[in-house]
Formats: C-alpha cells, structure tokens, sequence
C-alpha cells in the first residue's frame, strides 16, 4: 500500500493582506509508466506582485521514497531539472495561478503564484511531477512508498541593502569599518567579497578571522526564506524517515531512546511534544514520531538537529546578512528596528497553543517576556486586517523573525573562520551518524562556532529589548545554548535555498 502525505503545515502573513494560512498536499498518484508523482496542493493568501517587494511566495516540495523491496530506508526522489518536464492544471486545463519552477540540483521544485499584483488563496492545483534518480541510489520498485512535502517559502529577490542600523553607540553591530553607519551590499561587494573585518565592523573579535570571499552569501544575490520558523509537522516528517540509528541521535542529548513508548525529542513542555507513539525496535526498526501541535514552531533544536533537518530538505542554513535584508529589504536602517520596520514592541505572553490576535490589536507584536508561555502558533499576530508593524511582518513577508524562537544563522566572530560557506543546498542525505554533511557547514554550535542566534526568544524581556531588534549582535560571539549535547527550549530556526 503507498503511503501518501497529507500536511496541514504553516501560517502566512505578508505586507499587504495579513492572516494565517494552511498548506495542504493531497493524495498521491504514483504513474510506474511515465514515472511521474501527481498530486495536488493549496494554500491561503498567496501573492505574486510588481511593487514594493517585488516578490511571490511559493511552496518548496521535496519527495522522499521508501525503498520497500530492498531494507525499507527513506532516499531523498530526485526530479527533473527541466520546468517543462513538470506541470500545474487547474480544472483539467494548465493552470494561470501557478506555476512549477524545477531546481537547478533536482531536489525539488518551487510551486509559485504567478501573475502581476495578486492575492489571495490558491485553491487545490494538480502538480505532475517528472521523476529522476535517487539519491543514494537504489533499486526501485513499483511496490515503494513515496512521501511529498511542503514548506512555504518566500522569495527574496536580488539586490542591495544596507548591514547595521547606524545607532550612535555601534560597539558590535555591523557597520561601515569603524564608524557608526550601516553598510550598503551591493553587487561590487558580492561580487568582490567583503573582505577583512575592518571592512564591515569595529573590532576584529566581531567578525569573521577570515576576510569574507564573494562566494560567501552577503545577502545580495536572490534567495527563498521559509515564511516561519521550523515547525513540529515538518520535525515529525522528517524523525519518521530516518534509520533506527539517526533517531537515537536526535534523542542522544536527553539520553533517549527511539525503542521506548513517549520518549521525547523535545520537552513534553507546553506546547511541544513531538514523541514515540510507536515504539522502534532496538538497534533495527525505526520508531513513528507523533505531536499535538504541527502548526507550532519547533524548539529544542540544537545546532546539528537544525542542519540535519536542512540538509534533509535540501535547504541550508541562512547567514546573518541574510537575515538582515530579509527583515529590512532595501529601504535606509532605522537605528534600533524591529523586523517589522519600526522602533515600537508591544509582547503578547499569555499566548495559547492556537493564539490568534484576540487580545487587542497593537503596533509591533512580539511573542515574549514568558518563560512557560511558547512557542505558540506560528503567525500568531496575524488576522484579515492588521498591517506590517500590528502583525510583526518583514518587509517581504516573512513571519517571526523576532519573539517565538532564536534564529540560528551563520555568522559571528570572536575569531572563527566560517569564510568557507557557501550558498550550497542540502543534498537530502545525512550521515550515517544523523547530522548534515554537506561541505563547509559549522558541526556544531556554542561559543566560537561560525554561529550566531537572532531575533530574541519567547522569554527574551523587556530589559533586553535589543535581542529583537534587526542589527542586534549581542551573541556575535555564539552561545552554547545550541549546542549539540544540549536542547534549549528557546533554540529554533528556519531554512534558506539558493534558487
């Protein structure tokens, strides 16, 4: 019997309509002729437009397929490279609302909204998919099972912006060498690299110990951000197609075990319980993971939890120059800004697992200042009517860049060398051993790692209101919060993809 993907997996909340949405895949048809997977897929409050951002939204879908004839492993479905080996119907005729964008690495493809300034929801579009290889490779059969996934993206597109929000007192912000102003990216410094630390902040502990090549992503280039924050749908997609001994890895940190009922891969805490519900046999057969709240970001993530599931789904890790122009997009820095474009925050911390804005519209959002009291739903601030700042909206339409959880990024200082990361996507296959491998990622967080956390926390308070805001750089240094044999309820973070 196949096994097909239903995911009911993120919110949505862009800069001119602001509500929470739902993504759903429905059932797959698998075609052993043509070699084609078709199924369709939906979700609310899309847009594709012309002004301001300049940008769409999209689905990422990526494949899995269990090897059901040889040891029953999960591989990453390669597709096909070309866009017109894919298709988008509509009521039996090719679709005008969406289209299918093949990925130049087969991982995947971007199922985006076409069209000049609209809005609104897409109803159920017919997706074919052209299939390839496998990746590992293996022998195929008619009898496997296949798994189609969907993570919301937004596109950020190509261009300049500023680093460092040119606040009088700069100590470890970004700025223009040793002065208080922010730094313009543009194609010259991509395309040169950025160079020494002098170039780009004040002191040399707050950068790189590397100069900065133009193969490192400053944020220029164009790139796909997911619209929130990991979710616990996607942790649970993901747990329920590793190996028994990928699992464990997973649960190490806690001293778990996939082979018992309700162990936790995080805390069983409010409002995150990702959990065995079918208990793994020791050593061989993997367990099925199970959680109550799929549409709630995921936390606990240490450094290798977060780049496994990354790699997994063939994204990568974004750097904090990236999220800078993500939050900010192309207009002058507001000296002390939050993601949402302004200086105002107002915290809602007695959220509940399916919050909505019931508890009175406010400038400047922000999930924080409670210890017991998140994450909550992803897109939390959002209703039909609220604006950027009420919603907590980046200027291209990402959601909770400040509040929820801990954005983890590449980046930092305090004398680590990460001049060697590139834009390279996760290939769909981890180690033997669970973790990401692919080349020149940072094995692991803490201090002096090539890592750095953004964006504050649910219990980040008002005596520290700089962690929200968009140029802050108060953990330059890293912290060990993410750490691998930790996991820190306030630790998360999403993906990016070089398209």
């Amino acid at each position: 019997m196949k096994q097909f993907c239903l995911i009911v997996f993120g919110f949505f909340l862009s800069t001119f309509a602001v509500k929470a949405n739902n993504l759903v895949i429905g059932t797959t048809t698998y075609s052993s002729a043509n070699q084609t997977l078709t199924f369709t897929v939906a979700w609310d409050n899309s847009w594709s437009i012309s002004s301001g951002p300049s940008n769409w939204d999209a689905v990422w879908i990526f494949v899995k397929r269990q090897n059901c004839s040889g040891n029953n492993d999960w591989v990453h479905q390669l597709v096909s490279t070309t866009s017109a080996d894919h298709n988008a119907q509509n009521g039996g005729a090719q679709s005008t609302i969406v289209a299918v964008n093949a990925a130049a690495d087969g991982m995947g493809v971007f199922v985006r909204r076409i069209g000049t300034n609209v809005v609104g929801n897409v109803s159920a579009q017919t997706i074919t998919l052209k299939l390839g290889a496998t990746n590992p490779s293996i022998t195929t059969s008619n009898s496997d099972n296949f798994e189609v996934l969907g993570v919301e993206m937004v596109y950020v597109p190509q261009g300049q912006f500023y680093i460092g929000d040119g606040r009088p007192s700069n100590t470890n912000n970004f700025s223009a060498g040793n002065t208080n102003q922010p730094l313009l990216i543009t194609s010259s410094v991509q395309a040169s690299g950025l160079g020494t630390y002098n170039n780009y902040v004040t002191n040399p502990a707050y950068g790189c110990s590397v100069a900065l090549p133009s193969t490192f992503p400053l944020g220029y280039n164009g790139y796909y951000c997911m619209k929130y924050e990991i979710q616990q749908g996607l942790v649970v997609e993901f747990l329920n197609t590793l190996t028994y001994d990928q699992q464990a890895k997973r649960l190490a940190a806690w001293g778990r075990l996939p082979n018992v009922l309700n162990a936790y891969f995080d805390e069983n805490w409010y409002y995150v319980n990702v959990k065995v519900s079918t208990a793994g046999t020791y050593n061989t057969v993997p367990a099925v993971f199970s959680c109550s709240f799929p549409y709630i970001p995921q936390s606990h993530l240490n450094w290798t939890d977060f780049t496994a599931i990354l790699d997994w789904s063939g994204l990568r890790p974004m750097t904090e120059f990236e999220y800078e122009k993500a939050c900010r997009g192309p207009l002058n820095p507001v000296a002390y800004e939050y993601p949402w474009g302004n200086t105002t925050i107002n915290f809602m911390n007695n959220g509940q697992s399916s919050a909505t804005v019931n508890y009175g519209v406010a400038e400047g959002f922000c999930h924080g200042g409670a210890w017991n009291g998140g994450p909550i739903r992803a897109g939390f601030a959002a209703n039909a009517t609220t604006n950027r700042s009420q919603g907590g909206v980046t200027y291209y339409g990402i959601m909770d860049m400040a509040g929820q959880l801990f954005e983890q990024c590449i980046g930092g200082g305090n004398g680590y060398n990460y001049s060697t990361f590139t834009n390279l996507n996760g290939d769909g296959v981890l180690g033997e051993n669970g973790n990401a491998n692919t080349a020149n990622w940072p094995l692991d967080g803490g201090t002096n790692s090539g890592t750095i956390v953004k964006g504050g926390f649910f219990n980040t308070s008002s005596g520290n209101l700089p962690a929200f805001q968009v140029s802050d750089r108060q953990y330059y240094g890293g912290t060990n919060s993410n750490l691998s044999i930790y996991k820190d309820r306030s630790m998360g973070g999403r993906g990016v993809r070089t398209f």
